[in-house]
């Protein structure tokens, strides 16, 4: 069983509407464009087609939220008591970080298993 058979909830949906939530994206093809590094339309394929994304994107994904992470930390308001909007971005970024990470320890263990599975047949 591949990873994309096997995830049910999906990562990309739920980043998409938080970046979207936290006005860091405007729109599904920037979305796709900029945060995932891919091409206008891959997110709307992906989600239509029910799709699960690659390593690579994941990888993409993580790397892209930590850099706007770090430029949340860089700004002056960070963790001010008035700047509520920022810190509850950052606090949800982190938690997409974390889910991000578990997904891709997700897709190691899936490909071992498949690798196992193509060895012992």
């Amino acid at each position: 069983m591949r990873y994309n058979e096997y995830a049910g909830d999906h990562i990309l949906r739920d980043a998409f509407h938080l970046y979207r939530r936290n006005n860091i994206t405007k729109s599904q093809t920037a979305f796709s464009r900029r945060i995932l590094g891919m091409k206008p339309s891959y997110y709307s394929c992906m989600i239509t087609r029910n799709r699960q994304p690659s390593r690579r994107v994941l990888e993409t994904l993580l790397s892209v939220t930590k850099t706007i992470m770090g430029t949340f930390v860089g700004n002056p308001h960070f963790r001010q008591p008035y700047a509520a909007n920022l810190n509850r971005a950052y606090d949800q970024l982190e938690k997409l970080i974390e889910r991000i990470n578990v997904e891709l320890n997700f897709v190691d263990v899936m490909q071992e298993l498949e690798t196992d599975a193509e060895i012992a047949a």
